[in-house]
């Protein structure tokens, strides 16, 4: 049976994260995935001249973050194309831009000063009380309010724009006005997002790590209460219901990368105490799962009306009361479309408890559509279309108050010796990609008992 210090499991951008620095610190690890594909829930890949993802994703880190990862283990994260501006869907006004909102920055400045000069542990406080209560406490002025919620619609999301954690959505924004000295960063990466993966799977191996796509954990060994290895499924699978036709990977430890609606498919619950599962299968209803239904839409002209590379945003459609999303891909990626093609990627965010009824996501999204053509006329002939759905898998847990921060599940595992859950819907700050970098930072530092020197005293969480 391989022996290894850790195995990983996973291999989007937390795994890869851990796997790389792991490797990197001499320990002999594993990444081991069931997809064929790197990059979990942020894959690129191809699809008729295009490249697309599970929904869309930006980077949001101003180089603290996933960043300094790809630093730590040789490699370079490129930061391409950033948005610039962001325009924003009123059913009166049409569009405007978020700078119309907030027409007296002297408010604004106000804010911003206060958030600088808190303490990234005093916005801990904020986990179950809303974004907007927080800024009130400096400022009336709705362009300001609505200048963090119109943000907070494409990072932090949740069912109801208007309500999300102030906890969640500040700790970004406070990194943000700190790195980049604005209120939101967020780039494409300048080697695609195939290639950001590559690069750490390239990371992982160069440092004598190993990594196996298409091989799924059936299970994650416990005995005793301490982490002895993981079973893997035979490939390929000869009977489709073969059971217990396994491969042994003995390791101390593992760091799953699971969502919280996957996880305990793998890890045994009964080696975790009964309040913590329960944790668990409070989060991963599907009520609580971030959903959206979106387009991927090429056109030959781009449709933005300021900067090509803006992020455009509103909090309800025309006729959907949907808020969501859009971008210019390939004003990020000319390498995302064929040549005289502009590659639009949007999202209507829905209830997740909808995200299983196929009837009415189905007529909701033929509305969204039309409701795109009226915002953007150039919409209504597209040269190319792909619908999907994001749910299944979700892009996370929704960010509302009491559903983040000291009320997720804790990476560590208690009661259980060696076993990390670095995952975005567990305990960690942060958006996206970069959340899922920074969760896997907080594991691997605990299982060294050690911070890595390269990463500073910086939060983690």
């Amino acid at each position: 049976m391989p022996r290894y210090d850790v195995v990983v499991i996973g291999a989007g951008a937390a795994g890869l994260s851990a796997g790389a620095l792991l490797a990197r610190e001499g320990k002999r690890v594993v990444v081991l995935d069931r997809s064929p594909y790197l990059g979990g829930r942020a894959m690129a890949v191809p699809d008729e001249g295009f490249t697309v993802n599970l929904g869309g994703h930006l980077i949001e880190d101003g180089g603290s973050g996933i960043t300094k990862v790809f630093e730590h283990v040789g490699k370079e994260l490129v930061h391409g194309e950033v948005s610039n501006d962001m325009p924003i869907w009123d059913n009166e006004r049409g569009w405007t831009s978020i700078r119309d909102r907030y027409t007296d920055r002297t408010e604004l400045k106000k804010v911003i000063k206060a958030l600088v000069e808190t303490p990234y542990d005093a916005l801990d406080a904020w986990d179950d009380r809303p974004l907007r209560e927080w800024i009130h406490q400096y400022t009336d002025d709705q362009g300001v309010v609505d200048l963090f919620e119109f943000i907070s619609v494409l990072e932090c999301m949740t069912d109801n724009w208007y309500d999300h954690s102030a906890s969640d959505n500040l700790y970004v924004r406070k990194m943000h006005f700190e790195e980049k000295g604005t209120a939101a960063y967020s780039c494409w990466p300048g080697q695609g997002w195939d290639g950001i993966w590559r690069d750490l799977a390239d990371a992982i191996t160069e440092h004598g790590g190993e990594l196996r796509l298409g091989t799924s954990v059936e299970r994650v060994i416990v005995e005793d209460g301490e982490v002895r290895g993981v079973a893997v499924g035979r490939e390929p699978k000869v009977l489709p219901n073969e059971f217990f036709e396994e491969e042994i990977l003995e390791a101390d430890a593992v760091i799953s990368t699971l969502p919280v609606w996957n996880v305990l498919n793998v890890v045994p619950r009964t080696a975790l105490p009964e309040w913590y599962t329960a944790q668990i299968d409070f989060l991963a209803q599907d009520r609580f799962r971030i959903a959206w239904l979106g387009l991927y839409l090429a056109t030959e002209e781009p449709v933005t009306r300021y900067d090509p590379r803006e992020l455009s945003t509103w909090t309800s459609t025309p006729s959907t009361n949907c808020s969501g999303f859009m971008f210019d891909q390939t004003a990020m990626d000319p390498s995302c479309s064929p040549p005289g093609t502009h590659l639009h990627v949007m999202g209507a965010i829905i209830p997740g408890a909808k995200g299983r009824d196929d009837e009415w996501c189905r007529a909701t999204l033929e509305a969204f559509e039309r409701d795109a053509e009226t915002m953007w006329p150039q919409f209504a002939k597209p040269v190319w279309r792909r619908r999907h759905k994001v749910f299944e898998p979700s892009f996370g847990v929704i960010q509302m108050p009491g559903l983040v921060g000291r009320y997720r599940p804790h990476w560590r595992a208690p009661n259980v010796e060696g076993l990390w859950f670095a995952s975005e819907t567990f305990r960690s700050r942060g958006i996206g990609t970069d959340r899922a970098a920074r969760a896997a930072l907080t594991c691997v530092e605990d299982y060294l008992g050690a911070r890595i020197p390269a990463f500073g005293d910086g939060w983690r969480y």
